[in-house]
């Protein structure tokens, strides 16, 4: 094949690529920017500070968005090939399907080391940085508390409500709070003054109740307790309210590749070696969807077209659901961590090849 037609054949994958790509990459990002909504609404904080969240939220979405982005190009590029009988045209000229596979292979090898290289190096950087990003916010909220006469769910799982406050004393009269983070006892706190404060430390906000009663219900809703005091404090942890941990102790999510590679040694917890696997498996669904991808493109008559994007669609939903089916499998020591993760690819990779060698023959 020459180098005119390698990189004809190249820009009419890049170009539908690159418009699925950010299409996908923009639902993706609203999604996850519904779910900071309560963090960013409460803390009143600056357009600056959202583009940062949603900038350090990327790398996720990316590893998603990728593999869509050229299946999806893929098959639209060769669909519209078949469509114009141009594809006719190429093997009329003595050009095989086979000899259009480095043009494919271009395309999926690129978003594959993009996909790795975010995997592996911005992934845990960006998680890391969102953990202490999402911390400072969660001590912006406090401050979102103090407003009179709403009834305000910023706190996850808690409900306050003050009828009067002073913003300058950090004083409220007319406390009503309800508390249900524990669900087998839910608490309801009324007073007649709170005081809030934050300790030395920046990692607890203590509300000073006083006057008031605090009454506990059982899950049953038949058993009940209630008691009356002068003094009571309710302390927030922003750790525990936002799933800010200490920075020194990670989550898998967090963990460089070395830093997983040893907790798999250190606790033989088979989540690491998920989390190990993953982050090397996904990237390469890039190059199995997208070699799979051309030939839905080809096998499909001009007047059926709609059933390569169809199919390109589905190949694409079960290769995740296959993903998360061995995910889960290795969790339960079903099948160990490899297979699980692996899979998929094994499997999207031998259609692919199937599905080739259909199309060659063609």
């Amino acid at each position: 094949m020459g180098w005119i037609l390698y990189r004809y054949l190249l820009m009419e994958q890049l170009v539908p690529a690159s418009l699925c790509f950010f299409g996908v990459l923009m639902i993706l990002v609203t999604g996850r920017l519904m779910q900071f909504f309560q963090y960013l609404t409460a803390a009143s904080v600056s357009p600056a500070v959202v583009v940062t969240v949603m900038g350090l939220a990327l790398p996720k979405l990316v590893l998603y968005a990728l593999p869509m982005a050229g299946l999806i190009g893929t098959v639209l590029a060769f669909v519209r090939l078949n469509a114009d009988n141009e594809l006719t045209a190429m093997r009329s000229a003595g050009i095989s399907f086979r000899q259009m596979a480095p043009a494919v292979l271009t395309l999926a090898l690129a978003l594959t080391a993009l996909s790795f290289y975010t995997s592996v190096r911005l992934l845990p950087t960006a998680n890391r940085q969102l953990k202490t990003t999402l911390k400072s916010l969660g001590r912006a909220v406090i401050p979102a508390l103090l407003r009179e006469g709403r009834f305000i769910d910023a706190v996850p799982h808690m409900v306050f409500f003050f009828d009067h406050v002073d913003t300058q004393d950090q004083t409220v009269r007319g406390v009503l709070i309800h508390d249900g983070r524990n669900p087998q006892a839910r608490v309801t706190i009324t007073a007649r003054r709170a005081v809030l404060r934050e300790r030395a430390d920046g990692r607890e906000v203590v509300i000073h109740v006083q006057d008031g009663m605090l009454s506990r219900m059982g899950p049953d809703l038949r058993t009940s307790q209630t008691v009356t005091f002068q003094s009571y404090d309710l302390v927030l942890s922003i750790d525990v309210l936002f799933g800010a941990e200490s920075e020194t102790v990670w989550k898998k999510g967090e963990m460089t590749m070395e830093e997983l590679g040893r907790a798999m040694d250190q606790t033989q917890d088979r989540r690491y070696a998920l989390e190990w696997h993953k982050r090397v498996a996904l990237p390469f669904a890039c190059l199995v969807l997208g070699l799979a991808a051309a030939p839905f493109g080809v096998l499909f008559p001009q007047g059926r077209r709609m059933g390569g994007i169809t199919l390109g669609i589905a190949l694409f939903l079960a290769y995740y659901i296959l993903l998360s089916a061995g995910n889960a499998l290795g969790e339960q020591h079903i099948l160990p961590p490899a297979v699980g993760v692996w899979f998929p690819n094994a499997l999207t990779g031998s259609l692919a090849l199937f599905l080739w060698m259909k199309a060659h023959r063609r």
